[in-house]
């Protein structure tokens, strides 16, 4: 996850600020004589600012102590304060070329932030306060990383599964939910105070599209890839009766516990690989071992990720990097272990996170350092143009990645893997059983926390409905259902980081589709032929080159062409039908085992399966949409200061 983002919200917001640069700049009254004079004064400002707010917000977040908390709140006030002061500012200018007009649309989304200082301090000190209790909190002592973790991804108890998924809600969830609620109103009148209905409708104005178009798109790409899910689903569903019974497994209406997935939010399966794998007896895409027998370390694991970056034409990472990154877990003192890069200005680039060696970890390395080529790449454009075309393109980059690094081909040319490598149809199914857990299993989940969360801030869900409805979105997206049932004080949401951390979510569904669709592209240019899930580009100068032109852009143009460049005009709409040719071989396949059985969950179950969740269409619970700049608590988009928390695993 990248730092510039909604934690941004307040990230945003806790990573800008420090003391306001002293020395010549006029004060807010000072009238420039072109908007492209202020312009270049606002840049000089949020630079200076930015920086040090992610400092600030870095030093807390690698050390989480009283005295560090205190700096990052007032860090971020003072960035909230210069940002209302430019917001402010920009009702004396007009833009005159479309780069001007850009920049101050921009701003405008900035527009969260409450204009009482006392309400922007309560707004950051309740998004800290938050954090805070998700950060350290413990169930039976035990952290989230890499205990939980640990657990809901290796064991095979059921009651000890239970255990962890429940007591970690019980340890967060409570505590944040009041928090929480006061935090919604807060929120909701910074975005009054800067014109818009709420934070939902602030949310939803930044992605270069009429608000219902964007919603019908994402809507349209979750139906092209639900049938794939719905056949994971009932595969998932069957295997696992047969381990842990049928009566625990499937659930009244076909739904499944949520705890047995291998995952603390049943967001992705690959936790159970070793229970789905189709083909146990041929050898899966698992570099664990062989990373360990090699004596990988988080720094070896971060060089690998480099050099495929690099073998494509890419800078190599700037010496910042490596020597201020954090890129294991302190043993002397509290972090937050979420991964994330953070990009300071100036090419600083850094990542947070508490590196395991681990396939699973490796792939996250090569997210995350996606972040930093973005950043690095369009690191010479203005202060607000600074950031993905959409935030749905900084989660994408990395992972277009990963689809080269997850080959068999690669992995065996990198040295990961020792043994035969083999297309035979059974080593294809185990390699995208293995790259569906992780990818196509997201896709319900990060579509509905936004689902919730904009009916949060739009007034439809109270407090009082908060865990109800939440629980309701887990069960006709994602066809599982809590373990135990929910009482009063339970507030599920808050066990999830994003939700305390004010990070908006939809960016994770949109990044998943477009990946494969840059993939697509990117392959076509390396001169691929072969079929999609066999391509990498690894090596590719002219795919590297066709990519850096993207990402040079940062917001500077409409997502829509920046994808068009990134793409060699292939797409420019968030589109699943890569994902379909991707995952042919594994869809055919998993419609011939569940073939005769009774597939889908809730009201709409029939054999196959077709209609995701209990029937309802995706997308009622709320239109997606995203924000726009950092700094403050009610914007995502591609967040400032510190630029965009990234969560471990991406999302």
């Amino acid at each position: 996850m990248r730092v510039k983002s909604a934690f941004l919200a307040l990230s945003a917001l806790l990573a800008s600020g420090s003391a306001l640069p002293q020395g010549t700049r006029p004060a807010p009254s000072t009238k420039f004589a072109t908007t492209a004079e202020w312009l270049k004064d606002v840049d000089r400002r949020l630079t200076a600012e930015s920086t040090l707010s992610s400092e600030a917000q870095w030093r807390f977040d690698t050390n989480l102590t009283d005295a560090n908390e205190a700096i990052a709140n007032a860090a971020s006030l003072r960035y909230n304060q210069l940002m209302t002061t430019i917001l402010a500012e920009s009702t004396q200018y007009q833009g005159t070329t479309e780069d001007e007009k850009r920049q101050l649309d921009l701003i405008k989304l900035n527009g969260g932030i409450p204009k009482d200082v006392a309400a922007q301090k309560e707004l950051t000190e309740a998004l800290s306060k938050m954090s805070s209790i998700y950060s350290t909190a413990k169930a039976n002592g035990k952290p989230l990383d890499p205990d939980l973790t640990e657990i809901l991804a290796t064991s095979r108890d059921y009651n000890t599964l239970l255990d962890a998924y429940i007591s970690w809600r019980n340890a967060t969830g409570p505590l944040i939910k009041p928090i929480y609620t006061r935090f919604v109103e807060l929120s909701n009148k910074g975005a009054v105070d800067g014109g818009f209905k709420d934070t939902s409708v602030l949310w939803r104005a930044g992605y270069d599209m009429r608000q219902d178009d964007f919603t019908a798109m994402m809507e349209k790409a979750l139906q092209q890839v639900t049938p794939l899910y719905e056949q994971l689903h009932c595969y998932a569903r069957s295997k696992l009766s047969e381990i842990y019974g049928k009566d625990k497994v499937e659930l009244d209406g076909g739904y499944m516990p949520a705890h047995i997935l291998g995952n603390m939010w049943s967001q992705e399966w690959g936790g159970i690989y070793d229970l789905l794998i189709p083909y146990p007896a041929v050898q899966p895409i698992d570099t664990t071992a062989e990373l360990k027998r090699q004596g990988y370390d988080a720094v070896k694991m971060h060089e690998l990720s480099e050099s495929f970056y690099t073998s494509l034409g890419m800078d190599e990472l700037p010496e910042s990097f490596w020597t201020k990154s954090m890129l294991t877990k302190p043993t002397d003192r509290e972090a937050v272990c979420h991964a994330s890069a953070w990009d300071f200005n100036n090419d600083d680039l850094r990542i947070k996170m508490c590196t395991v060696v681990s396939h699973s970890d490796l792939m996250t390395v090569h997210h995350e350092q996606g972040h930093l080529y973005y950043d690095h790449y369009y690191r010479k454009q203005p202060y607000l143009f600074r950031s993905g075309a959409a935030d749905f393109f900084h989660e994408a980059i990395g992972d277009t990645m990963q689809l080269s690094v997850v080959t068999a081909s690669h992995l065996k040319k990198v040295g990961l893997i020792t043994g035969n490598v083999t297309t035979s149809p059974e080593q294809v199914i185990n390699a995208q059983m293995a790259v569906a857990l992780d990818k196509i299993v997201s896709l319900p989940w990060t579509y509905l926390v936004d689902q919730w969360r904009w009916r949060v801030f739009a007034g439809e869900i109270q407090p009082d409905k908060y865990q109800q409805e939440w629980e309701n979105l887990i069960e006709r997206y994602q066809g599982v259902k809590r373990p135990v049932s929910s009482g009063a004080n339970d507030f599920d949401p808050g066990a999830k980081y994003h939700i305390p951390a004010n990070t908006p979510y939809i960016r994770y569904f949109g990044a998943n589709v477009i990946q494969f669709s840059f993939h697509k592209a990117l392959c076509k240019t390396a001169g691929h032929t072969g079929p999609l899930h066999e391509c990498d580009i690894f090596g590719s100068k002219e795919a590297g080159e066709q990519f850096t032109r993207m990402l040079s852009l940062g917001q500077s143009k409409p997502w829509q062409e920046a994808m068009k460049i990134g793409t060699n005009g292939m797409f420019d709409t968030v589109d699943g039908s890569a994902i379909i040719e991707y995952f042919a071989p594994l869809l055919e396949w998993l419609r011939e085992q569940n073939a005769g059985k009774k597939c889908g969950w809730g009201s709409s179950r029939q054999p196959g399966g077709s209609k995701p969740g209990n029937g309802d269409k995706p997308g009622n619970g709320g239109k997606p949409g995203q924000g726009g700049k950092p700094g403050n608590p009610g914007s995502p988009g591609s967040g400032k200061p510190g630029h965009g928390k990234c969560p471990s695993k991406k999302y």
